[in-house]
């Protein structure tokens, strides 16, 4: 299931599980994977600028 970024603003805080649209940056996510998923997010912005 994947929750939409809308979804996760009105729930109002991280959940931890590292969903894929959420808007607070992974805060309570914790590390290293954390930063793989700051990583792939950055991957897929860059993907789709090529444009």
């Amino acid at each position: 299931m994947v929750l939409t970024e809308h979804f996760l603003l009105e729930r109002g805080f991280c959940c931890g599980n590292g969903c894929k649209h959420c808007p607070y940056g992974y805060e309570k996510v914790p590390e290293p994977r954390r930063s793989d998923l700051l990583a792939s997010r950055q991957a897929g912005n860059r993907e789709g600028s090529d444009s």
